[in-house]
């Protein structure tokens, strides 16, 4: 029987196919088991988040660790996306993007405490799907850094915290730091049965490790006494900026008789003139006036919108307690906004140390 000829080199291109499947084996398996570590711990702590802020189940399905650019970032994320922008402790930006599918998924678990099969409507994400997801962002945070902090070359999840929203990514990209982001996608069902489909891209600054020389690299110098450190007293004035000052907000006082005082009780209603929240007063805790302003809300606080000084009440008549020629700007310059040796209609006579007590009427009677 006739032998068929092996072309010249085939051998040896076989031998080293057969040294190849050996080995790649264990590579693939070891890199296999490091994905599936970071896929199993973004799971949990995904799951754990969802659970505990918003009583909703989530059931993940693909988790991707990657790095890209801010160039490259708004191919990445979910169409109609609320952007939680995330600040760690050293001033460092990233943010948590949300699907639209998640948000309506927590405002109907808010609002009928289940997830409905209906189809979340197209919509650009407002101020109060970011109040309700503010929480669920820094648990997220929160858990991927507690369940991430044994695996290397990471960023560092739990240092960030939920600062503030967006609803359009175009300024995002002028935030953010250039240069390459770490990007982890997380792909999810939400729901019990996995009623919609959802997903969340969390982008931050990757973690440079700063290596240092090691001491046999450095040149021999000559040996020197090192001079002593320069000690710097603090000054009494330094210490003053830093002392906690307490204001209060007064949205208006009212005058009571007391048959009315008495007949509060809880449920009741008190009325308050048709301008309060036009004419709210900053006092600090003795009732001296700092400034006027209108009551309002930011990033889901009350907040004051100061008047600059002399600007008119709504009643017409001006603020009769001098202030500072920039306004109540002008405590952050060090200038005293009023003088407090000056009468003030509100602090006792007798005891200017003391707070205004409520003036009451006592009714006829």
């Amino acid at each position: 029987m006739a032998e068929t000829p092996i072309p010249g080199g085939t051998v040896l291109r076989g031998l080293i196919a057969r040294r190849d499947e050996t080995r790649a084996p264990e590579v693939t398996a070891i890199q296999r088991l490091s994905e599936k570590d970071h896929e199993r711990a973004v799971a949990t702590a995904l799951g754990r988040a969802a659970e505990r802020t918003q009583s909703l189940p989530v059931y993940v399905e693909r988790v991707r660790f990657s790095s890209m650019t801010v160039a490259e970032m708004p191919e990445y994320l979910p169409e109609r996306a609320l952007l939680a922008i995330a600040e760690d402790n050293r001033g460092k930006i990233g943010f948590v993007a949300l699907c639209q599918n998640l948000l309506a998924s927590m405002v109907e678990m808010q609002a009928l405490g289940r997830v409905t099969p209906r189809p979340a409507q197209p919509r650009r994400p407002t101020r109060t799907d970011a109040a309700i997801s503010a929480e669920f962002v820094n648990a997220l945070l929160d858990e991927l850094g507690r369940e991430l902090a044994a695996h290397s070359g990471l960023p560092r999840f739990g240092s960030f915290r939920y600062v503030a929203y967006l609803d359009d990514p175009r300024p995002l990209s002028l935030m953010l730091e250039d240069g390459a982001m770490a990007r982890l996608s997380l792909d999810f069902r939400i729901g019990t049965g996995g009623k919609r489909d959802g997903a969340i891209l969390i982008g931050l600054p990757e973690m440079h490790v700063r290596t240092e020389m090691p001491p046999s690299a450095l040149l021999p110098v000559a040996s020197s006494p090192a001079p002593p450190p320069e000690t710097i007293e603090p000054t009494l004035a330094e210490a003053v900026r830093e002392a906690p000052v307490t204001l209060s907000g007064v949205l208006c006082r009212r005058t009571m008789t007391l048959r009315a005082l008495r007949g509060l009780q809880a449920g009741g209603l008190i009325p308050l003139p048709g301008n309060a929240l036009d004419d709210v007063r900053v006092e600090t805790m003795a009732g001296q006036l700092l400034a006027r302003g209108r009551l309002g809300e930011n990033e889901g606080f009350h907040a004051i919108k100061l008047r600059p000084a002399g600007i008119d009440t709504p009643e017409g008549d001006t603020a009769r307690e001098p202030l500072s020629a920039a306004g109540f700007s002008g405590i952050e310059l060090g200038a005293p906004p009023i003088d407090l040796d000056m009468p003030d209609p509100f602090r006792n006579p007798d005891r200017n140390d003391l707070p205004p007590a409520l003036p009451l009427r006592a009714a006829e009677g």
